[in-house]
Parts: structure tokens; C-alpha cells; sequence
């Protein structure tokens, strides 16, 4: 099953607590990473600068930064003018990653035939940090369905994605989360708290969680988290589209049990292809 009551009832968000072992953190190869993860959806080039604003450190670091990532193939400069972009060492990374995760082949005709139904787009995500990042979309041919593609970002605090991940997420892995925020920014942890309370809610509720206008005030989402196979990382499959076509009751009593019926079936199937 994708989750109890009781399971939630226990649930507890936990205050952040600082990791004693973070004398190992290795502060160069951090923000090298945090360099590449800054480049979005939809970004062709960066600039030193803008990496520099993005990254929130000083432009002479970031200089040298990526001038190793260019060396090392992890940056590009497709132009003049030192603009960046990601290179191939990047995709080879994420493409071995993607070609990990068996569910999407065979969710891909589930969300499918539930996006034509429902005239809305589904996606599946995983954590990235303080984001949810899309590995699978799907669209019904509906003129007002979104327009969100592989790569897309999605907030963890006021998606129905991301809120379905932190309900399924284990309490370790939300406080860890929390205390990551609220370093970075305390209005931000004060919204993702809240998120993770209205998702452990929603889950109580209706045995999903919802966004109704709270990501953007013209696009209702539903979501529910699960766990593929062999695996203890959690993802999160959404259904959501624009108010003014997916309605708050269509996607309650129309779609979510069809979407948990596919949450559950995804989870399942992936246990039982190992059993067998």
C-alpha cells in the first residue's frame, strides 16, 4: 500500500538538528556542484555573474570554478563573450541516472491513458535539493494542459508533488531538509514547514496531497508519494492542470482514486518484478 493512517499519525516534524559528521563536507566540491545544479530548465548560457547571483558566491570564485568545470567537460562555452553551458560530462551523468529508474517505462502508458482522461498533464518527480525535479511527463492533447517538460523544477513548500515526496519521506530526511532551508533562508523554512504539515494532512484527508492555487493561483495539482523498485528513495507522480479546466472536485473525485490506483500499481509491480 502506498501508506496507512497510522503511518501518518506517527509522523512527527522534527525540529532541524546540525549533522555531527560534518567535519568530512568538502566546501570546494560543493559549490562546484552548486554551480552546475544552478543552471535551470530552459537556460541556454549563464554568465560568470549570473552563476555568481544564482550560487550566492563571489564572482572571483565562481571565475575559477568554472574554468575547472569547463577543463573537465562539465561546462561548455558555446559563444563568445564567457557565457556558460552545461557540457556532455553532465548529460553522461544524468543519462546514467535516468536509465536507473525502470518505473518510467512502465508507467509511461499509465500516466498516458490517466492524462487523456483527465485532460490534465502528470509528471513524475524526484527530490533535488529544496525542488522537485520532473524524470517523466505526460500530457493529454488538451489545449490548456501545462506545458512542463523533463528537467522542469517544481517547489518542495507549495507543490502537490513536492508535498506528496515530503509525506513519504522519512523524518530524518524531513528534518534534514528543514535545516537546510532554514540556513539558506527563515521565510522559506517557515513556508516548508507549512508544507509539510498540509501534506501529511491532505494524505489524512483525501490519501494524497493537493495544491489547489497555492504554487499558482490558476493551477489545481494532486499528488502521491512512492517508492520504486529497490529502492529507498522516494518519487512523487502528480495530475494537475489549470483551474479553469481542472477543477478542485474533478481531480478529488475523479482522479484521485484513478491516481492512486496508478501510485499503488507502480509501487506494487515494481516489488513483485523483483520477487518473481
Amino acid at each position: 500500500m502506498i501508506t496507512t493512517d497510522h503511518d501518518l499519525d506517527d509522523a512527527q516534524i522534527s525540529e532541524p538538528s546540525r549533522n555531527p559528521e560534518e567535519r568530512y563536507f568538502i566546501t570546494a566540491l560543493a559549490r562546484g556542484l552548486e554551480v552546475l545544479a544552478c543552471f535551470h530548465f530552459g537556460d541556454k548560457v549563464l554568465s560568470n555573474q549570473q552563476i555568481a547571483e544564482r550560487c550566492g558566491l563571489p564572482k572571483s570564485t565562481v571565475t575559477r570554478i568554472t574554468f575547472t568545470l569547463t577543463k573537465l567537460g562539465y561546462l561548455i562555452q558555446p559563444e563568445s563573450g564567457g557565457k556558460y553551458a552545461l557540457g556532455t560530462a553532465t548529460l553522461a551523468l544524468g543519462s546514467s541516472m535516468l536509465a536507473r529508474m525502470d518505473v518510467r517505462q512502465l508507467a509511461r502508458p499509465l500516466m498516458q491513458e490517466l492524462a487523456d482522461f483527465s485532460g490534465a498533464t502528470l509528471a513524475i518527480a524526484v527530490r533535488d535539493r529544496l525542488s522537485m525535479i520532473y524524470v517523466e511527463v505526460s500530457r493529454s492533447s488538451a489545449i490548456l494542459a501545462l506545458s512542463l517538460q523533463v528537467g522542469s523544477r517544481m517547489p518542495l513548500a507549495t507543490s502537490a508533488i513536492g508535498r506528496a515526496y515530503l509525506a513519504r519521506a522519512p523524518e530524518q530526511e524531513r528534518k534534514d531538509i528543514l535545516s537546510r532551508c532554514q540556513e539558506l533562508d527563515e521565510t522559506a523554512y517557515t513556508t516548508l514547514r507549512q508544507g509539510i504539515e498540509k501534506g501529511l494532512q491532505d494524505y489524512r484527508d483525501f490519501g494524497c496531497t493537493t495544491s489547489f492555487g497555492d504554487w499558482q493561483k490558476d493551477v489545481n495539482g494532486i499528488a502521491i508519494g512512492f517508492y520504486p523498485v529497490g529502492s529507498t528513495q522516494a518519487m512523487a507522480i502528480n495530475c494537475g492542470g489549470p483551474s479553469s479546466s481542472v477543477s478542485k472536485e474533478f481531480l478529488l473525485t475523479e482522479v484521485r482514486p484513478r491516481l492512486v490506483a496508478l501510485a499503488e500499481r507502480l509501487e506494487f509491480s515494481a516489488i513483485h518484478s523483483v520477487m518473481s
